[in-house]
């Protein structure tokens, strides 16, 4: 019987900004079809970074990378037909008179090749509930409506593996419900991977499959029904109790989160109630 290898596997990927001490070291994990992987951490922890080793912006020190069980350094080159990128802080112009329409068209124009399988425009901002705004223009758009737009051009070349690096930065509780619904679909019905790195620790843990862990070194790597207060008071080296009082407190205000929603602190905070992530998994709406 022959094994289906994981859509992206990693194997002790290291690296150092510099010749600066490494902010990665010996980092491992697997991902199949249609699962997900959350990645959580500190600020200054590696997330992004590793998110763009992936992506191929980054080249790693050491360590290796297998799409579909090939190592990356053995395509032609970096195989970017098997995934599509989401980076952090990506916008949209909202200068010029665009419509969500004549985006998708220009974003699709850009792919040299058209796979049979390949969804129409119309299908795509089905897919991420955004059709009825169609042919409205881009700078009328709320935030959660342009990372829906930003999340169906990169379905455009209907990958195997979906990055996103905080896509629900900047949107209030309601809309990081939608946005991770959305992803959750996607899952489902396309069966993609999806890499998702996010500051909020209780959506993380609901929605993805597996959790990876990441302060330079990597901490955990498994599902998420494992996951433990103590491993993540570990990785932010904070208790997690205050962890979720910074995030409530965020997510109230409606506000972004800051660089100082997830810091190391030495705050002596007392609490009766115990959390950890088996009682975050038992809050699903």
């Amino acid at each position: 019987m022959t094994t289906i290898p994981p859509i992206l596997q990693a194997e002790k990927i290291c690296f150092a900004y510099h010749g600066n001490d490494p902010i990665l070291k010996d980092i491992s994990f697997s991902l199949e079809a249609g699962e997900s992987l959350g990645i959580l951490g500190p600020n200054g922890g590696g997330k992004s970074t590793l998110m763009k080793i992936v992506a191929g912006l980054l080249k790693p020190n050491s360590g290796k990378l297998l799409f579909d069980g090939i190592d990356s350094k053995h395509f032609k080159s970096y195989p970017f037909e098997k995934f599509s990128y989401v980076p952090q802080n990506s916008e949209l112009n909202t200068i010029l008179p665009v419509k969500v329409f004549e985006y998708m068209n220009f974003a699709k124009s850009l792919y040299k090749t058209h796979q049979q399988n390949t969804k129409s425009i119309d299908e795509l901002l089905k897919l991420v509930g955004i059709f009825h705004k169609k042919n409205s223009l881009i700078a009328s758009l709320s935030g959660g409506e342009k990372q829906r737009v930003l999340i169906a051009r990169a379905l455009i070349n209907n990958p195997k593996l979906l990055l996103l690096d905080e896509p629900s930065k900047g949107l209030d509780s309601n809309g990081q419900d939608q946005l991770l619904a959305i992803i959750e679909k996607i899952k489902e019905q396309e069966k993609t991977a999806v890499i998702i790195i996010d500051h909020n620790i209780t959506q993380i843990i609901r929605n993805c499959h597996k959790i990876l862990c990441l302060n330079g070194n990597y901490h955990w790597h498994d599902h998420r029904d494992l996951l433990t207060k103590n491993i993540l008071e570990d990785i932010y080296h904070c208790e997690f109790e205050h962890l979720l009082i910074h995030e409530n407190d965020v997510r109230n205000l409606k506000e972004p989160h800051t660089s100082e929603t997830h810091t190391f602190c030495n705050h002596d905070h007392q609490h009766s109630q115990e959390l950890d992530a088996h009682s975050i998994l038992r809050r699903k709406k």
